[in-house]
């Protein structure tokens, strides 16, 4: 595991306000609808998701994977904070699904779902972690008795193994020039992030996750009233272990009797 300076050196607490700007097609083209595909599908069959049902894709930004679940799940929706990939989204989409502004810890919803999304790491935002588990409790709040639910959460042990330091890319006509690191006292891992063109800076971001293992998850989920059951290191099926990326959480909310 490595360390690095002080979580307050160049990463602001509302990280999340500026990280999701309209760069954010430059800074992560990997990340596509294309790309997206495979792990929609995965998490279609992993939770049995009928054209009946009424999903939710939390924080959904661009819509990428929206756009595959809602190819079996017409009642779908998209929430998410960032305008700029809101507006994507809506391009992906073409008005096919409601799509909300809205933040994570407060969701504008009541019990309405049967399904929940929450794709590639958008949790653990918070450095106050109530408000991460408001999160969780919101999650569980927006889902029906009996719905399902599916967090694609990065894998702890590989952040800690496979880490790179600094780096240094082009995309799109840009520069992008990221260095990372673990803080080892609060539990997180940061990036700062540098996008050049034409030889002048012209955005300098930062990012910051808090590094839950997979027992912290199942535990929150539980705390929120969400029962896991299954757990997954990619979107291949396979079982969570530190050669793995991710720790995905497939589970339920409980119908209670009584």
């Amino acid at each position: 595991m490595q360390d690095g300076p002080a979580h307050s050196a160049g990463v602001e607490e509302d990280w999340y306000a500026r990280a999701f700007d309209a760069l954010y097609p430059v800074v992560y083209a990997h990340r596509t609808v294309e790309a997206a595909a495979p792990e929609a599908a995965f998490a279609l069959d992993a939770l049995r998701v009928s054209p009946q049902d009424r999903l939710l894709d939390l924080c959904c930004g661009n819509g990428r994977h929206l756009v595959h679940l809602a190819r079996r799940a017409p009642h779908a929706a998209g929430l998410d904070y960032s305008p700029d990939l809101l507006r994507l989204a809506r391009e992906n989409l073409g008005g096919a699904v409601s799509l909300v502004r809205g933040d994570m810890r407060s969701l504008p919803f009541s019990a309405a779902f049967d399904v929940v999304t929450n794709f590639f790491t958008s949790f653990g935002y918070f450095l106050d972690e109530g408000e991460n588990r408001m999160v969780a409790a919101e999650l569980a709040r927006v889902l029906r008795p009996g719905g399902r639910f599916l967090v694609d959460y990065l894998n702890a042990d590989h952040v800690a193994d496979t880490l790179a330091p600094a780096s240094e890319r082009e995309s799109q006509g840009h520069v992008i020039r990221e260095r990372r690191w673990i803080d080892t006292v609060l539990g997180r891992v940061n990036k700062t992030m540098e996008v050049s063109r034409d030889g002048a800076v012209i955005s300098r971001s930062s990012e910051s996750v808090r590094l839950y293992s997979e027992r912290e998850l199942v535990a929150m989920l539980a705390s929120a009233g969400l029962e896991v059951t299954a757990t997954h290191g990619n979107h291949d099926g396979d079982p969570v272990d530190a050669s793995r990326p991710r720790v995905i959480l497939v589970g339920r909310k409980p119908v209670e009797h009584g």
